[in-house]
């Protein structure tokens, strides 16, 4: 007998003989010698509901100490991916990751309200996950490819230094001019900070509202909290990555039954301050350094005109973080030697996994959905050597 059973049952007992005694009472004083189960059907009335508003609160406390236990689960296997990186985006990746996988966000994003250092560009990293999961490093100001979307968010990490968690975003004034996708409709907002002053925001949502719980936000502050802590003692990108990968062959995991995809596109400002793709011939160029870091059976083709797209069968979900991370220090290598004007390009990247039994082609359609909102569903896949 489980300890719900005794208490239950005690309870049980305890009323049952409460209504008995209730009822030689009344029986007592009305003269009559007997009572019947009628006697204390109020009683009895009353024991039933109790007992169900106890089975209601009981489950309550069940599934509570369930998610709790989850999130636990989910916020140790963080700590466990990430307490020997040294490189912040890496732990970025990975914080995004978890957040995806275990605390029922189908859209995450962290972030950064000024450049990670001087020499850099802006860092945002998003993350959806509806059928499957897909992140996105990029240099843009732009939120799910709205930039209503990250002026709303910026603006409300100004007004106020706490966690924002709005139930419903169609009944929020401020989001009317953002057209949100399917997997934002509740939205939690919590700011990033070193002492008193905010330097990123983490940006979550689900599909369904009033979703974020209390138990949800207290998780969720200490992760930003961590890392502030981590952007605080983490050396500038451009130093920490360094010793990330070396641009020769790399061996590939033993997981055949994993394929693992990296979109990149490359973009630079013109004369105007628009953002425009780098023609085909330079990032012709660019994909013949980057083939140097590819191992064995790893390959990159043109997809389309202006992005590349990897292909790394046998790595796994856990090792493309790594994998994502010593591929940007490549393309930061390949920048160090061209002119300065070509030093101004920035890179894009998207990543996901494909394990097995899953379709490669939705994986490609989640890939063109987070990587370029505003075309909508769909990918041609234009591979060119």
């Amino acid at each position: 007998m489980n300890i719900e059973d005794r208490i239950r049952s005690r309870i049980e007992a305890i009323l049952i003989n409460d209504a008995r005694n209730y009822a030689e009472l009344r029986g007592m004083a009305e003269g009559e010698e007997s009572f019947g189960e009628d006697s204390f059907e109020e009683e009895r009335n009353l024991y039933q509901r109790i007992i169900n508003n106890y089975r209601s609160a009981i489950s309550e406390v069940n599934q509570l100490l369930e998610e709790n236990v989850g999130f636990l689960s989910g916020f140790y296997r963080l700590i466990e991916n990430i307490k020997e990186k040294r490189d912040f985006h890496e732990i970025c990746v990975q914080v995004v990751d978890c957040i995806l996988q275990d605390f029922g966000a189908e859209y995450c994003s962290l972030m950064f309200l000024e450049p990670l250092d001087k020499e850099g560009d802006p860092f945002c990293l998003e993350g959806m996950r509806e059928e499957r999961k897909f992140l996105r490093i990029h240099t843009h100001a732009a939120l799910l490819g709205s930039t209503e979307f990250e002026q709303v968010v910026a603006r409300l990490v100004a007004e106020s230094s706490e966690c924002l968690n709005i139930p419903d975003v169609y009944r929020e004034p401020r989001f009317n001019a953002v057209d949100f996708p399917s997997v934002v409709r509740s939205l939690a907002c919590l700011p990033i900070s070193l002492g008193q002053r905010p330097v990123g925001v983490l940006t979550l949502s689900n599909s369904l509202p009033h979703y974020f719980k209390d138990s949800h936000i207290r998780t969720l502050k200490i992760l930003t909290s961590m890392v502030a802590h981590v952007r605080l003692l983490a050396p500038e990108p451009h130093q920490a990555t360094k010793w990330a990968m070396p641009e020769t062959g790399v061996p590939t995991s033993d997981h055949p039954d994993s394929l693992s995809i990296i979109l990149l596109d490359f973009e630079r400002t013109d004369t105007f301050n628009r953002s425009t793709h780098l023609d085909k011939d330079k990032i012709r160029t660019i994909k013949k350094w980057l083939v140097r870091s590819l191992g064995p059976r790893e390959s990159m083709f043109f997809n389309g005109e202006h992005e590349l797209i990897m292909f790394l069968p046998g790595t796994t979900a856990d090792a493309l973080p790594a994998r994502v991370v010593g591929l940007r220090q490549a393309f930061e290598n390949w920048k160090a030697e061209q002119t300065e004007k070509l030093r101004a390009v920035r890179l894009n990247i998207g990543f996901s996994t494909c394990e097995e039994g899953e379709d490669l082609s939705k994986a490609l359609e989640v890939a063109t959905a987070v990587m370029h909102p505003e075309l909508g569903d769909g990918l041609d896949v234009a591979a060119e050597g």
